[in-house]
């Protein structure tokens, strides 16, 4: 699953993935060259990686659930809002440190 970022300085929406190693310059905008996460570089392809592999995990892990018979409905809603949420608070902790 692809993940879409937006640049701080352009304002542009590009996929992370144009950000990893296989890009023109790994770690910087695609459209306007700005370096992202200056001081975790080495990091942010890693964990760019990482996030797309496990959002395709984590649909397939809900795919697989709903395709079975289970006699409930999951409910998709409810578990993108708690998601969200999630995130957002975890990226509010960051910014508090």
């Amino acid at each position: 699953m692809k993940i879409e970022g937006k640049c701080h300085r352009c304002q542009r929406t590009f996929l992370l993935s144009q950000i990893g190693p296989d890009s023109d310059a790994p770690g910087r905008c695609p459209f306007c060259g700005a370096r992202f996460a200056r001081h975790y570089s080495t990091v942010l392809v890693d964990a760019v990686e990482d996030a797309e592999d496990s959002a395709v995990r984590f649909v397939n892990t809900i795919a697989r659930l709903q395709s079975m018979e289970t006699g409930f409905d999951i409910d998709i809603d409810g578990l993108l809002a708690a998601v969200s949420e999630q995130v957002r608070e975890q990226e509010a902790a960051a910014r508090a440190v």
